[in-house]
């Protein structure tokens, strides 16, 4: 993934939202990698669900995603 600067202004609303999944363990360096790129910190959820938790971010242009883990399976 990669950010891209243009030149027209960012749409009203998002029509897309990605849910990038990192194996377990990894979420926290890889959203430190991300806002080190230009991302935002928007918010956690870890500990809602059982089978995964998640770093939502937004980008540069305003569009939010969000890092996600799943705890390995026994």
């Amino acid at each position: 993934m990669f950010f891209q600067s243009t030149a027209e202004p960012r749409l009203q609303t998002q029509d897309a939202h990605l849910d990038l999944t990192v194996p377990w363990g990894s979420r926290e360096q890889e959203v430190a990698r991300l806002i080190k790129m230009g991302a935002t910190h928007k918010w956690d959820v870890l500990e809602e669900f059982e089978h995964v938790q998640w770093t939502t971010l937004v980008d540069p242009e305003g569009n939010l995603f969000c890092i996600a883990e799943h705890p390995p399976v026994h």
